[in-house]
């Protein structure tokens, strides 16, 4: 099994050589080139790419089209969420995703419903979702048994911008967010995933991904769906 996996740190090196020694092919995409080095020294072979895990052209490289499992292992759930999009765009596999805020669960799983996205926070977890995978075992089970763990004060928001919503057609530039909110992607339908600048007009039918703060929620609720 090709097992592609997103973020070289602590957690991704123990995988890494854990799957390797159950004779998985594993390529791991690390921003960080240190790290990449020094996993691969860890590892005694080639295994990493250097690059953005979030960028789909570093993605491609890595082969991720031919992955038979995702696993989006940054120590960011926004970057996690935008790997996880851009597998989802792209592939067929499998996709577990990290999370460190437990508020973000249902961003994750509700990317797809029916192939939901497998959300976990340890190396364990992460080796027995794969090893119920490759003996057809009962893995929807383990779905539904699994924990999250975490703490922070962010959330990760999915909004998706109806046709009456007074920000159709604006570019970012010229729409006043809320203080303590970030735009991390646009999955517009039938593209690829979108990394907007402040040139990116919005369209309706656009799902808007964001990071918020605790209370800015609500407010970039209003501003989006002009409510």
């Amino acid at each position: 099994m090709f097992i592609l996996i997103v973020g070289g740190g602590k957690v991704g090196s123990y995988l890494t050589r854990a799957l390797l020694g159950q004779d998985h092919e594993v390529v791991v995409v690390e921003k960080d080139a240190r790290k990449a080095k020094m996993l691969e020294r860890l590892l005694d072979r080639q295994v990493s790419v250097v690059g953005d895990g979030c960028d789909p052209l570093v993605l491609e490289q890595a082969g991720i089209e031919r992955a038979d499992v995702v696993v989006a292992d940054t120590g960011d759930d926004e970057d996690n969420l935008v790997v996880v999009l851009i597998a989802k765009k792209r592939t067929k596999a499998r996709c577990i995703a990290r999370v460190n805020n437990p508020r973000n669960k249902l961003i994750f799983e509700s990317l797809d419903v029916q192939d939901p996205v497998t959300v976990i926070s340890s190396t364990e977890i992460i080796l027995d979702v794969l090893n119920e995978q490759v003996n057809a075992a009962s893995y929807r089970a383990a779905l539904e048994t699994m924990h999250l763990f975490g703490k922070g004060q962010l959330q990760l928001v999915r909004i998706s911008i109806p046709a009456h919503s007074p920000v159709v057609g604006k570019p970012l530039s010229e729409i006043g967010f809320p203080s303590g909110s970030v735009m991390v992607a646009i999955d517009r339908n039938d593209q690829e995933l979108l990394i907007p600048d402040g040139s990116t007009q919005l369209q309706d039918g656009d799902n808007i991904i964001a990071i918020v703060k605790n209370g800015a929620a609500d407010a970039i609720h209003k501003l989006l769906l002009g409510t």
